[in-house]
């Protein structure tokens, strides 16, 4: 961890008190300096609410497959859902089919519900295919899959079954035909947001289907507009929460009798736009309609979070309304029974429910059963009806989590152990590690470990079922589906994000994919040639000891959810003295206070013996790290997670 010298020390937080002026001088400095959030209007940033969302209306192909869905329930045809494995595939599937479950309108719906199972390479793999038919569906909704799968799909359609794909993975140039493809990443998405997970997707679905079947849905209305100097009035068009275009409404039958006025007088406790307060006013004229979404945020939520999809713009909102909906959840009791009895079994803080829940405790635990290949345990769990039986697959799901964590455990053991034997393997511009011992299901998580450690790109291989399965992290800004595309004639399968890949291979086919790994990559990264070969970090305040504590964290808390695009603050501490330390789990991690910083604990995972070497040599340090609420036992404290640790060149404790 010492070895990281480069740390670019922000401003001291009387610096910013002093230069910053508003009356929250740290939140406005940290607003100001994110891209995603600086251009937010401030209600917007401080608070959430349903006005805040788009409407569905401009995603592709999402009035069709709304059409799809009511034809096909209405004649009693049979409707199959089949989910991708991961917490974002198992959370898109349920939401769906809660709602269809549980909604009066559908009581007689011929619903069937599948996920990908240990076996199963990725999406519409010949396996599925073969469970699919089997079943026979009229309609089949595939979920968190199928954007790249267009002979799959074709080879479906042909067999008369009518497919719906919601998807946010990218989008290749051939789409699938006679398919209603549901993708914000498609060119021509009129969607302002392309980042969304498809558990989000599942929850716009949801959306229109209620909105379709009130008053509402088709009604135009008209906002008149003075045009400034000219006198003129302009007339704006809007249907179903979007603003036409000219050339839709010369289409049109707009006599006045048909049209209906733009609610002026109509105010949102948060300014939106004008699309958003129309769509929000439509909706708040429909019976229950907010009271039947609100539910359907929780998982839209945890998928969000556990699919690291970009905390700015909308996603921020569906994590901020998803933790009020399972905070309700957990201290009442609602719908949903499976998950109740998890946050349950759980025993996160009765306070609320936090971000760090849905990333460190709902999502992986949701996330193992996939891993672990028992993706049907997840979906059993979120699908129960009675709380009885929510409480034993609760249980049951917990004891595979803890399953995962060995596994996990296992594989970095043998990971380190392999890098110990051939260092020389750290040297190439992307980290590869493959043994016949590793252990498939959870090779995310070791390549997201050994890109923290090694500061590269890293790919993770593990046998699998016959076969190998392997992922592939990005370190910075690079696109690592690139780099598999590049490599792809070695591959039977692969798929993923820009940030986040995973692939399947025939086993005697590694030695040649590593070879040409190598090389692939340089050419990768060619473009970032420049890049500097010491790792940086970027902390937002440089702080003293005595100014950390619980008034600190309040003052940037309403910047939550912390995550992907809108990081936790960074924290650095220089010149710090530690003392009081205590070795954890035999040494791996280590807490300790530091001199002037009262009780507060400091916390160090997996590198504790590494700490207490390099304490054993100088006496003081500098440390960058984030504050968090930690609840334990019944208890909420304040501790310190410490990021890095080591001497600056700006330390004058670097000379002893």
């Amino acid at each position: 961890m010492h070895h990281v010298t480069k740390v670019h020390f922000g401003p001291l937080l009387s610096e910013v008190r002093t230069k910053v002026d508003s009356k929250r001088p740290l939140l406005r400095y940290l607003v100001d300096k994110r891209e995603g959030l600086r251009s937010i209007h401030p209600k917007e940033l401080l608070t959430s609410d349903f006005s805040c969302l788009h409407s569905p209306f401009s995603l592709p192909d999402l009035s069709t497959a709304v059409e799809l869905i009511l034809s096909f329930v209405k004649e009693g045809k049979k409707i199959l859902l089949y989910g991708d494995r991961d917490s974002d595939g198992v959370s898109s599937t349920c939401l769906l089919a809660f709602f269809l479950k549980s909604h009066p309108t559908f009581s007689s719906i011929n619903l069937e519900v599948m996920v990908s199972s240990e076996s199963d390479p990725y999406g519409l793999c010949k396996e599925a295919l073969t469970k699919i038919k089997k079943v026979k569906p009229d309609l089949l909704i595939t979920l968190d899959f199928g954007s790249s799968q267009a002979d799959e799909i074709e080879e479906l359609t042909k067999t008369g079954i009518q497919v719906i794909v919601l998807d946010h993975h990218e989008v290749p140039v051939r789409i699938p035909t006679n398919c209603a493809l549901v993708n914000p990443r498609r060119t021509d998405s009129q969607y302002p947001e392309k980042k969304i997970c498809t558990a989000v997707l599942s929850f716009k679905l949801v959306t229109a289907i209620l909105f379709r079947q009130s008053d509402e849905f088709g009604k135009i209305y008209r906002k008149i507009e003075l045009e400034e100097g000219a006198g003129k009035k302009e007339s704006i068009y809007f249907q179903n929460g979007i603003r036409l275009q000219e050339e839709t409404t010369t289409s049109l039958p707009l006599d006045d009798s048909s049209i209906f006025p733009y609610p002026e007088d109509f105010t949102t406790a948060i300014p939106v736009d004008l699309e958003r307060k129309l769509f929000f006013y439509q909706c708040s004229k429909i019976p229950d309609f907010f009271t039947d979404l609100e539910e359907e945020t929780d998982l839209a939520g945890i998928g969000t979070i556990t699919d690291m999809m970009p905390l700015v713009g909308e996603n921020r909102h569906f994590v901020k309304l998803a933790l009020n909906s399972l905070t309700k959840l957990y201290v009442g009791d609602k719908k949903r029974k499976g998950l109740s009895e998890l946050l349950k079994e759980l025993k996160l803080s009765p306070q609320g429910v936090t971000t760090k829940d849905l990333g460190w405790s709902i999502g992986p635990v949701l996330n193992s059963a996939g891993r672990m290949g028992k993706t049907e345990e997840a979906v059993s769990l979120l699908l129960s009806e009675t709380s009885s039986e929510a409480n034993t697959k609760a249980k049951q799901l917990l004891s595979i989590n803890e399953e995962r964590k060995e596994r996990t455990k296992r594989n970095m053991d043998r990971v380190e152990r392999y890098f110990l034997r051939k260092p020389e393997r750290t040297s190439h511009e992307v980290v590869f590690c493959y043994e016949p011992d590793m252990e498939p299901g959870v090779s995310g998580i070791v390549a997201t470990r050994m890109v923290d450690t090694y500061k590269k790109p890293a790919i993770f291989l593990a046998p699998d079922n016959g076969d190998a399965r392997g992922s592939i992290r990005s370190y910075g800004p690079e696109n690592v589906l690139e780099l598999l595309e590049s490599l792809s004639e070695h591959f039977l399968h692969f798929g993923g994000h820009p940030e986040a890949g995973g692939f399947s291979i025939k086993i005697d086919q590694i030695p040649a994919f590593e070879s040409a790994l190598y090389q692939a990559a340089m050419a990768w990264l060619s473009f970032d040639k420049d890049k500097p070969k010491v790792h940086s970090i970027e902390t937002d305040f440089t702080v003293l000891t005595e100014e950390i504590g619980e008034r600190l964290l309040k003052e940037w808390k309403d910047l939550e959810p912390f995550g992907q695009g809108n990081p936790d603050i960074k924290l650095a501490i220089k010149n710090a003295k530690a003392i009081h330390l205590t070795p954890l789990s035999g040494g791996k991690h280590v807490r300790f206070h530091l001199i002037g910083s009262g009780s507060l604990k400091y916390m160090i995972w997996n590198k504790g013996e590494e700490f207490q070497k390099f304490m054993s040599e100088h006496g003081s340090f500098d440390l960058v790290g984030s504050l968090e609420e930690n609840f334990y036992q019944g208890r909420t404290t304040l501790q310190f997670i410490v990021e890095w640790f080591g001497i600056t060149a700006e330390n004058p404790a670097v000379s002893n």
